[in-house]
């Protein structure tokens, strides 16, 4: 990992950013020569094409996002307000400026998949399974790696250097930090991000999966994605206790100038507690209920079309401006983004709920005789309800209406 940010810093690995357009270009080739594939092997290709398509698709989303920045400077508050009302739960990504978010949504993806496609040559070559010892060995090196290339790219891109000692306090600051394998754990989703990654890999499912190959014919993308932005999470997680009030290195990064973060201490500290807070909410609770609901819940990337408006325009332009743009071929332009958002998909998790111990297994409990008692308990209260409102109907009303009643004969008589 050392020797990955030294050759950076040192200029040996072009840093020249990829071209768009021959990103694309390739993609569609490949879908060319996938359809002219032979009947003989027709579910070989379908399932090499259902591998392909979703790193492609994830591919394309990013591309998008990072080609929106770079040519539309003046969108970030929109996208951060979209995303916050979208989002069901708090990220350390929120924290993050759009620029140096997106890029390190874009690294984190670049490093699984040479994580992915590097690893074994064939599925026979190795006992199927060591597989789940093998996918936590892919999370920690990814990790490392991605928090070391982002930063050094942002220096890079901001024309700075970062020095060796602070470089090697990073590192021994992130050696053995399995913090993003511990929520991913805690999430629940080990297992299906550890088959997904086989199964990008091999084309094929093990034989021992629990999954549906359809979950991943279907959902292969956006359980991808979800994976993506939690690595990208957690490696947010870290810059931002890196920099924060109580970190060892707070003096040292703040050195460097690097404008990343625009929140204040204060905001950075309420945003880091809020998304701790939520975090243990969801991984002692919110994550019990969703595997009895069988269904995970996913943090996609949502591509939205915006219009662009121009800063000089206030309020509605009158008649005559529009029918010269019209003329002119000026007209209003619009561009796709990529937004985070939650996505939902039905997956039986039985096995899971089996394997629950200590807090969680208890609340499990909880959740199996709620659902046995509420009912009778809403009937009580239904019945307690009617009795309630009986007496008061019956007795206090007519009370009530008796002393309506004195009144209005005393009236009478006087």
């Amino acid at each position: 990992m050392a020797s990955i940010a030294l050759t950076y810093m040192a200029g040996v690995i072009p840093t020249d950013r990829p071209n768009l357009n021959s990103w694309r270009n390739m993609a569609d080739d490949n879908v060319v020569h996938e359809t002219a594939a032979s009947s003989g092997s027709a579910k070989k290709n379908q399932d090499h094409a259902n591998v392909k398509y979703a790193w492609d698709s994830v591919k394309e989303k990013l591309l998008d996002a990072l080609h929106s920045i770079e040519h539309k400077s003046n969108i970030g508050n929109r996208i951060r307000e979209i995303e916050q009302q979208r989002a069901k739960q708090p990220l350390s990504l929120y924290a993050i400026s759009e620029g140096p978010k997106f890029r390190l949504l874009w690294a984190s993806f670049k490093q699984l998949e040479d994580e992915v496609n590097t690893i074994f040559g064939d599925c026979e070559d190795f006992n199927l399974d060591d597989w789940p010892a093998v996918f936590p060995e892919i999370i920690l090196k990814s990790c490392n790696c991605i928090c070391m290339a982002w930063l050094v790219e942002e220096l890079r891109l901001e024309n700075k250097k970062l020095d060796k000692e602070l470089l090697s306090l990073i590192i021994q600051k992130l050696k053995g930090d399995e913090t993003v394998l511990q929520t991913i754990r805690k999430s629940g989703k080990e297992g299906l991000y550890g088959e997904l990654l086989y199964f990008l890999r091999f084309g094929s499912l093990r034989k021992n999966c629990c999954y549906n190959q359809v979950l991943f014919t279907l959902h292969g993308d956006s359980i991808l994605e979800d994976l993506v932005i939690t690595l990208a999470d957690g490696i947010a997680s870290m810059y931002l206790e890196l920099i924060s009030v109580d970190g060892n290195l707070t003096n040292e990064m703040n050195n460097l100038g690097m404008i990343m973060c625009s929140l204040s201490t204060r905001a950075l500290q309420r945003l880091r507690n809020e998304v701790a807070l939520n975090q243990w909410l969801y991984q002692n609770v919110e994550a019990v209920v969703s595997m009895y609901e069988d269904r995970f819940d996913l943090c996609t990337l949502q591509s939205m079309i915006i219009e662009e408006t121009s800063q000089n325009q206030t309020g509605n332009p009158s008649w005559w401006k529009n029918l010269t743009r019209r003329k002119s071929g000026m007209m209003p332009s619009s561009f796709c983004y990529v937004v985070i958002s939650q996505f939902p998909i039905s997956v039986k998790r039985t096995k899971e709920l089996k394997a629950l111990t200590g807090w969680r297994y208890y609340f499990s409990l909880y959740l199996e005789l709620s659902d046995i008692s509420m009912p009778l308990i809403r009937a009580v209260i239904d019945k307690v309800g009617s009795a309630v409102s009986f007496f008061l109907r019956t007795l206090i009303g007519r009370s009530l209406g008796l002393i309506y009643t004195g009144i209005r004969q005393s009236l009478r008589w006087k």
